[in-house]
């Protein structure tokens, strides 16, 4: 475990009230199915009391809980795979576990969280040229696209910028960013731990929590289920569970194995790739999945164009948008482990380039997230 000495409000952050906790019994007839439980208690590292009003969540999911006048918590309904539990409180410190669930499993984790003092925040001056650097994080991180329009942070005047003369451009957030996506229908709040952008590459680590906005009638409910689907067809997500299933020919992606230092926008595919030679299972982990590739691995996604502002974002208007999306994917490691809902296990195991890279947050789902 491992703890993040930042200041965390959670203003805005609606998380789910744990109910009254069941028998043993009850608790196994709910672990029968392959749906795992994660359960345990939050107590001060200082005085050994149960600490109520605890927030829980697994990272880029809807799950979360509150801890009860015991300490404990429980989130259900978790699926096979690798998660972040993240464990915070305010006046304590913000803390994340790295945990690989089993199907039909009742994990328990208990933590200590330890007290933080309260420091006056830095003077923030939010002049002119905080507000050019509040801009330029805004299109790196939420994005370019249409949708990025209907993409507002609440809480910008959280985050600090540094620049520095050979271009890199770094952003903290002294406490959690709340985003709201009226595109798609999600609440966030983002724990930013890390972002970083140098040259054309951008970098970010961080534990989003997502919330279902509840829609104004049936028409914004449609409106928001059409922009999700599209959101999520084509994506990376998208493309890593059709390698799982080896169903990428179905689901409207074609392959290609470029030949090693080529660059990301050559017209010269390389070798045909199928999903049996880019993915296999890992031994004994039945919802783990190892991907191993050399060079640039190009994806074709046939089933969605391009647009005119993805040519902007490219800086390449010299031709008209085409009507497939292409990528590519680089491996930073090798091999790189995926969970079974298509989340790469390895922190930057991976690199985006073309149509993957400009999709940013203003596109995310939720984990767990399928088209109906």
């Amino acid at each position: 475990m491992q703890q993040r000495s930042m200041l965390v409000w959670l203003t805005g952050l609606l998380i789910l009230v744990m109910t009254d906790y069941a028998d043993l019994s009850a608790r196994q007839i709910e672990a029968d199915t392959e749906d795992s439980i994660i359960e345990g208690r939050v107590i001060s590292g200082e005085t050994g009391m149960p600490l109520m009003g605890a927030h829980v969540f697994l990272s880029g999911t809807t799950n979360g809980s509150v801890t009860n006048a015991d300490g404990r918590y429980r989130l259900r309904n978790v699926k096979p795979g690798v998660y972040r539990v993240v464990v915070s409180m305010i006046g304590f410190g913000y803390l994340t576990m790295e945990q690989i669930v089993g199907p039909a499993e009742v994990r328990q984790y208990d933590v200590e969280l330890e007290p933080v003092v309260y420091q006056m925040d830095e003077l923030i001056v939010h002049d002119e040229k905080w507000q050019r650097n509040l801009e330029r994080f805004t299109r790196l991180f939420i994005g370019e696209s249409e949708r990025a329009d209907s993409v507002k942070i609440v809480n910008p005047e959280v985050l600090t910028f540094k620049t520095r003369w050979w271009g890199r451009f770094t952003a903290e957030a002294h406490r959690p960013l709340v985003i709201e996506n009226f595109a798609l229908g999600y609440r966030i709040t983002y724990f930013l731990d890390e972002f970083r952008h140098s040259g054309s590459v951008t970098r970010w680590d961080g534990d989003p929590l997502f919330e279902i906005m509840p829609p104004a009638d049936s028409l914004q409910l449609d409106y928001w289920e059409q922009n999700r689907r599209e959101a999520y067809e084509g994506s990376l997500r998208h493309l890593l569970l059709s390698l799982i299933d080896q169903r990428e020919g179905e689901e409207g992606f074609i392959l290609y194995l470029e030949r090693p230092r080529m660059h990301y926008y050559t017209t010269a595919p390389g070798r045909r790739m199928r999903s049996s030679r880019l993915i296999h299972r890992v031994e004994g982990e039945e919802h783990l999945y190892e991907m191993n590739f050399r060079g640039r691995l190009q994806v074709i996604y046939t089933r969605a164009p391009e647009d005119e502002r993805y040519l902007r974002w490219e800086r390449n208007l010299n031709r008209r948008p085409a009507d497939r999306q292409t990528s590519w994917l680089e491996l930073n490691t090798r091999p790189i482990t995926i969970d079974s809902d298509g989340e790469i296990m390895e922190v930057y195991g991976a690199t985006r380039f073309g149509f993957l890279s400009y999709q940013r947050v203003a596109e995310e789902t939720p984990r767990e997230y399928r088209p109906d």
